[in-house]
C-alpha cells in the first residue's frame, strides 16, 4: 500500500509543481485507524498547512477497497490543495 501512497504523492505534486513548495503525505496505524499525515506549503507563501485524516481500519476488507479509500483521501488533499490556491489568489486581488 505504501507504494500506492507514494505513487499518488507523486503525482500530485507533479499536477501541482507550479503551486506546491512543499508535499507530505505519510499514513500510520494506529488504534484500529488508519492515518495519513499530510503537509503541504504553497510556493507563495510557504507556509506549512498540516492535517491528518483517519479512516477506520476496517474500512477496507480487501486490497481494492483499500486501494479506493486512499484514493478517496487524496481526492481531499487535493481540494484542501484547490481551496487553499484559490484563497491566497482572492487575497492577492
Amino acid at each position: 500500500m505504501k507504494d500506492f501512497v507514494d505513487q499518488l504523492s507523486a503525482e500530485l505534486s507533479e499536477r501541482y509543481v507550479q503551486y506546491l513548495d512543499t508535499f507530505l503525505v505519510d499514513f500510520w496505524s494506529e488504534a484500529g485507524f488508519i492515518e495519513f499525515r499530510c503537509g503541504f506549503s504553497l510556493r507563495s507563501d510557504h507556509l506549512l498547512r498540516r492535517f491528518k485524516i483517519k479512516v477506520p481500519a476496517l474500512a477496507g476488507d480487501t486490497d481494492g477497497e483499500r486501494r479506493l479509500i486512499v484514493v478517496m483521501i487524496f481526492e481531499e488533499i487535493e481540494e484542501k490543495i484547490d481551496l487553499t490556491i484559490s484563497e491566497r489568489k482572492l487575497d492577492a486581488n
